[in-house]
């Protein structure tokens, strides 16, 4: 059976084969997901169609971050993983076409003025707070744990003393960064109303009480992270809109038929 001829996915005029795409299987089940190939050859398909093309810089980037992250540190280190692949170093570089011209696209097609838009209707989403917390099995526990806090005794201490949760109770409870969606929405809205400083609750979640410190408020800014994240979304939200206009044919479901 000749691998390289025979197709597993369509995509208009942009096709996958079996060969390629055990290839990806070899470097990662997660290369060879049926959703990841058709975003990658969607976007083969949409770059192909408004003229954009990865240069070789931009290629060169992805195989170095490629090599980094499976600890291809020489040439040969790559050579030989390649050749244990059954792979080339154009197979590789074809591979990875779509990762560099996914970030050509998204800067093509969301536009910085999209991203503030999107920024200011969504602002709150971006907010961040930094909190720790106590959390106990019974509400009378929490409850008395609250009466010495506001008596005067240090929450960071009670939280080493008493706190059930393994994960942050050696560190005086600290959680650190959270976002809104890190919390019910009736903690989120008391946590991101009240003031640096302030220990709020108890709050019941999954028949545990906490109380939380919230130890600083970041309103949402439009820094370069959030600037990319945005991108990011945008991005996902077009390609997957563009993906539902093409001829999309799965063919790998088939091959066993007959």
């Amino acid at each position: 059976m000749d691998t390289a001829t025979i197709i597993s996915l369509r995509v208009n005029h942009l096709t996958l084969t079996l060969k390629q795409l055990l290839q990806r299987l070899r470097i990662n089940a997660s290369w060879a997901d049926i959703g990841r190939c058709k975003d990658d050859l969607t976007i083969e398909c949409w770059a192909c169609a408004l003229g954009l093309t990865a240069d070789i810089a931009g290629l060169q980037a992805e195989v170095t971050r490629f090599r980094r992250a499976n600890k291809l540190v020489t040439a040969s280190q790559t050579r030989e993983w390649l050749e244990c692949r059954k792979m080339t170093l154009d197979d590789l570089i074809d591979l990875l076409r779509p990762q560099a011209l996914r970030e050509i696209l998204a800067r093509h097609v969301v536009s910085a003025d999209e991203i503030r838009q999107h920024f200011l209707e969504f602002a709150h989403e971006f907010d961040r707070a930094e909190i720790s917390t106590i959390t106990t099995e019974e509400y009378g526990a929490a409850q008395e744990l609250l009466f010495r806090v506001e008596e005067g005794s240090d929450f960071h201490m009670l939280a080493r003393a008493y706190s059930s949760d393994a994960a942050t109770a050696k560190s005086g409870g600290y959680v650190g960064l959270i976002s809104r969606s890190d919390l019910e929405p009736e903690t989120a809205a008391a946590v991101f109303h009240a003031t640096q400083g302030t220990v709020l609750g108890p709050f019941e979640r999954k028949r545990e009480y906490s109380l939380i410190l919230v130890e600083s408020l970041y309103p949402a800014e439009l820094t370069e992270a959030v600037e990319e994240s945005i991108r990011k979304q945008r991005f996902q939200d077009k390609l997957e809109a563009y993906q539902r206009t093409l001829d999309i044919h799965e063919d790998i479901w088939s091959l066993g038929e007959g």
